[in-house]
C-alpha cells in the first residue's frame, strides 16, 4: 500500500492551494467587488479578526471600502458578502434563479445530510418538488389549521414555568422541540428524555458542528475525503461515520414509527408525515417519493427549532432588562382581555404592540445573523463589479438590521419604531420580511414560526412578570451576552419569573385542562 510521506503531503497541500487560487481565469474585465487586499495563497484568511464574528467584520470592511458588497477570498474560494437590503433584494430576490443553489461541502456529504436536509440540499428538481409539497402544509392559509396545537403548547409551557421557573431554559427547549415534532410526526412529547426528541436534538447539534465554515480540513481540501479513516489526520472521517449513524436514527426512526402506526391502525395523531404516507398513492402520481417525505419531515426540526428557541430566550432577557416595555405590553393585553382569559391567535390583530415587540426582537437579535451560504450558478455583474460563477454568497442580515438609516439608533431595543398613532406603522421596513431568508430559499415555515412565537410571548406576558435575578455574587445582570455560533444564542442569564397575580396563576392552572389535547379531532389537509 502506498503511503504519502510528510514532504509529499506538504507538496499536495501546496499544489491544492495553487490549484484553488488559479483554477479559473477571469471572464470579465470588470473588477471583483472591493475588499481587503489579502495575502498570497491564503487570501483573506487573516483579515477577519480572531474573536470577531464575520457579520460584524464584514460591516467594518464594507465601511472601509464604501461598498455594500464585499469580496473575500478564503484559500482560493470566492466569497461575496451582501451588507444591505438593497443588494440582497437585487440579487437574491430578483435574480433568485442563479442565487438559490448551495455550495458543496464534503463533510456534509460524508455525514449524508444532503439526502434529507432540505435547507442544505442542492437547487434542482428534487428540492423544488419537496419545497412545493412542504409549502402545501405551511402556507399562510394552511398554517391556521394548527392553531389548536399552538394554543396547547403555549399553555403547556406556562404551566411548566409556573411549576419550576428556575428551569426556564429547559422548558423552552422542550416546548420548542415538542411543537415541531407534533407538527411533523404527531408525537405528543411530554419529557426531555423522549427518545425521538433526544435523537433529533443530537442530530441538530451535529448539524451545526459539521456546517461551521472551516471547521473540517476536508471542506478546504476535498480530495481528503478519499483517504481511509485509519489514516493519520483522518479523524474527520471517523466523526462523519458516527454522525451519519446519529442522523439516520434521527431521520428514519420517527418516520418509521409513523409508518408502523399507520399499518397497525394505532396512529392517533394527524401530522404531515401521516398525511403524506396515507396519501402516498396520490403523491406518487404527482412525482413524489417516500424519500421526499423523509426530507421534508426531517427538515422541519433542523430548520425551525434552534432559531425559534434563540428568539424565545432573547425575549425573556429583553423583558427583564426593559421593564418599561414589558409593562406597556402587559397593559395592552390587560386592556383587551381584562384578565379573564389568555390570549389566542385570534387576538393578534388587536395586540399591535405585542406584534411590534416581536418585530423588534427579530431586528435586534436576528438568530441567523449571516445566512446559510448560497452558490452563484452563473457569472453575474452588479454595480460595476464582476461576481464569478461558483462564488459563495452570504446575506448579512445582521448588517441590514443595524442600518442606522432604516432603523435609527439601531442598537437600542425600541418596539415603538414600528408603531404610529397606536397602530402598527408601515413606514419602516418589517424585519419579518428578511429574518426568514430571501429569494427561493426563504423559510417555508415562517408563518407557523411567527404565529408560534407571537402566541408564546403574548401568553407569557399575560401571566408572568419577568425580572433579572441576582447571580451568585449578588449582582443583577443588565447586559445580554451572546454565544456567537451559526445560530446566535444568548448566554445563560438568570431571570426571576413569578405570576402577575393569583388570578393570573389560576388562568395558568386552569387553561391547560380546558384546552386538552389538540389532536383528538384534528385533520391535516392540503
Amino acid at each position: 500500500m502506498l503511503l504519502v510521506s510528510p514532504f509529499g503531503a506538504i507538496f499536495l497541500v501546496i499544489t491544492a492551494f495553487l490549484y484553488l487560487v488559479h483554477r479559473r481565469r477571469r471572464k470579465s474585465r470588470l473588477p471583483y467587488p472591493p475588499g481587503p487586499k489579502g495575502y498570497p495563497l491564503v487570501g483573506n484568511v487573516f483579515d477577519v479578526p480572531q474573536g470577531v464574528p464575520v457579520w460584524k467584520a464584514a460591516v467594518s470592511m464594507g465601511g472601509n471600502c464604501n461598498s455594500d458588497v464585499v469580496y473575500l477570498n478564503f484559500l482560493g474560494t470566492d466569497n461575496i458578502i451582501l451588507n444591505s437590503n438593497e443588494a440582497i433584494s437585487d440579487l437574491l430576490d430578483k435574480r433568485s434563479e442563479i442565487y438559490s443553489d448551495r455550495p458543496h461541502f464534503p463533510m456534509i456529504e460524508l455525514v449524508g445530510a444532503y439526502s434529507w436536509a432540505l435547507p442544505l440540499a442542492k437547487y434542482g428538481d428534487r428540492w423544488k418538488s419537496s419545497r412545493r409539497l412542504l409549502h402545501e402544509f405551511l402556507n399562510a392559509r394552511a398554517t391556521n389549521t394548527y392553531d389548536d396545537q399552538q394554543h396547547y403548547h403555549s399553555r403547556d409551557l406556562i404551566l411548566r414555568i409556573a411549576e419550576s421557573p428556575d428551569n426556564l431554559w429547559d422548558h423552552l427547549k422542550l416546548t420548542t422541540g415538542a411543537i415541531v415534532m407534533s407538527l411533523a410526526y404527531g408525537f405528543d412529547i411530554k419529557s426531555h428524555e423522549d427518545p425521538f426528541l433526544c435523537s433529533a436534538a443530537r442530530a441538530l447539534n451535529l448539524m451545526e458542528e459539521v456546517t461551521v465554515p472551516g471547521a473540517f480540513l476536508v471542506d478546504t481540501f476535498p480530495f481528503l475525503k478519499h483517504i481511509p479513516s485509519w489514516f493519520p489526520g483522518a479523524k474527520f472521517k471517523r466523526t462523519a461515520q458516527a454522525a451519519r449513524k446519529d442522523f439516520e436514527m434521527a431521520v428514519d426512526g420517527p418516520l418509521g414509527y409513523v409508518k408502523d402506526s399507520l399499518k397497525s391502525g394505532s396512529a392517533k395523531n394527524a401530522s404531515i408525515a401521516s398525511t403524506c404516507l396515507d396519501r402516498m398513492d396520490d403523491l406518487s402520481k404527482r412525482g413524489f417519493s417516500e424519500e421526499d417525505i423523509r426530507m421534508i419531515t426531517a427538515s422541519l426540526y433542523i430548520a425551525a427549532v434552534d432559531t425559534t428557541l434563540a428568539t424565545s430566550q432573547v425575549f425573556f432577557l429583553l423583558m427583564a432588562v426593559h421593564p418599561e416595555i414589558q409593562k406597556k405590553a402587559q397593559g395592552e393585553i390587560d386592556q383587551l382581555l381584562g384578565g379573564d382569559r389568555l390570549p389566542t391567535l385570534a387576538d393578534q390583530d388587536d395586540l399591535p404592540y405585542i406584534s411590534a415587540v416581536l418585530k423588534e426582537i427579530y431586528r435586534w437579535h436576528v438568530p441567523l445573523p449571516i445566512s446559510i451560504p448560497k452558490l452563484l450558478r452563473e457569472d453575474d455583474d452588479y454595480k460595476g463589479y464582476h461576481l464569478p460563477k461558483g462564488a459563495i454568497v452570504l446575506e448579512n442580515v445582521w448588517a441590514v438590521f443595524r442600518d442606522p438609516v432604516t432603523y435609527p439608533e439601531p442598537h437600542a431595543f425600541n418596539p415603538e419604531r414600528f408603531m404610529k398613532d397606536g397602530k402598527l406603522g408601515s413606514s419602516i421596513r418589517d424585519p419579518g420580511d428578511r429574518v426568514f431568508g430571501s429569494g427561493r430559499r426563504i423559510c417555508p415555515g415562517k408563518y407557523f414560526a411567527n404565529r408560534a412565537i407571537f402566541l408564546r410571548i403574548a401568553t407569557i406576558l399575560a401571566t408572568f412578570d419577568i425580572e433579572p435575578a441576582a447571580n451568585g455574587n449578588g449582582e443583577v445582570a443588565s447586559e445580554i451576552r451572546f454565544q456567537e455560533g451559526i445560530v446566535r444564542h444568548p448566554e445563560l442569564f438568570k431571570c426571576l419569573i413569578k405570576p402577575r397575580s393569583e388570578a393570573a396563576l389560576r388562568l395558568v392552572r386552569d387553561s391547560h385542562h380546558v384546552v386538552g389535547s389538540p389532536w383528538d379531532a384534528q385533520t391535516v389537509s392540503y
